[in-house]
């Protein structure tokens, strides 16, 4: 049984970073989608999704707009996810939202 010990450490340790990983893509494609509403209504969709983040999360994400040639736009908002361990690699998501013209 204590030889499973790190094991199960590991496992937990992995576990977590799924589970934040997750959450966070979740946070991004929501906020991305704040921003979509924004341009919609002519706000700067910086402000919009910077509103929807949590707090840490918007001083650090960066957020895209495009504007496609039939008038409709795409926001893409990347947020930086935190590694728990050494041995996980530091990774972003992106979450995107377009808006009809």
């Amino acid at each position: 049984m204590v030889a499973l010990l790190p094991l199960i450490g590991l496992l937990a340790i992995a576990g977590l970073q799924v589970v934040v990983t997750l959450y966070l893509w979740g946070v991004a494609r929501e906020s991305a989608r704040a921003g979509a509403r924004g341009v919609q209504v002519g706000a700067p969709p910086d402000d919009a999704v910077r509103a929807a983040l949590p707090g840490s999360l918007a001083r650090v994400a960066t957020v895209h707009l495009s504007t496609r040639p039939d008038g409709s736009h795409r926001v893409r908002v990347r947020v930086a996810v935190p590694s728990l361990a050494p041995w996980i690699p530091a990774t972003a998501i992106v979450g995107q939202a377009e808006s009809a013209p």
